[in-house]
């Protein structure tokens, strides 16, 4: 069965995964961002989260479960110190970020997340109707959208408090 799901996967879904381990990979190292840059990645993973459940279960209760695990982890993650690895650089309108593997490990949860919820819903299973799995779903990617949201925050929070010193 797992061969058959793996013939049946569009080649863009290949080319996803390889460029998320890429971008995942590049966060893995310490480096300096321009401003803009800083705040492309995060978004994008956003949007692919939101994505997956629109895609998946339209406009419905999702969003709701979505929206409460996205500010649940906002809530929290602003409080977490190891999200402030980030240190503003004026001169170069860049940020000097400190690497970590979390960011690839998100982004293929991420992934992994929308493509077994994808496979499901091909595969037409009963459980993708079911109010508890749309809400648990739905909700997982809030939390991961969450800790997304938090990093574009913390930087900007970051920057502006550097640059009133």
């Amino acid at each position: 069965m797992l061969m058959t799901i793996l013939q049946h996967t569009p080649a863009w879904v290949y080319v996803l995964f390889v460029v998320l381990l890429g971008l995942g990979w590049m966060q893995s190292r310490d480096r300096v961002v321009p401003y803009f840059r800083a705040f492309v990645l995060p978004c994008i993973m956003v949007i692919f989260s939101i994505y997956g459940v629109v895609s998946a279960f339209g406009m419905s209760i999702g969003i709701v479960a979505w929206s409460l695990g996205m500010m649940a982890v906002m809530a929290l993650g602003i409080r977490i110190r190891a999200f402030y690895n980030a240190v503003y650089i004026e001169e170069h309108n860049a940020f000097a970020i400190k690497g970590s593997w979390l960011w690839l490990a998100l982004m293929m949860v991420i992934f992994w997340l929308k493509f077994a919820v994808g496979v499901m819903l091909a595969r037409q299973l009963a459980v993708i109707y079911e109010p508890w799995f749309i809400l648990s779903v739905s909700f997982c990617y809030g939390l991961l959208s969450g800790i997304f949201l938090v990093r574009v925050i913390i930087l900007w929070k970051i920057k502006s408090i550097q640059v009133k010193h």
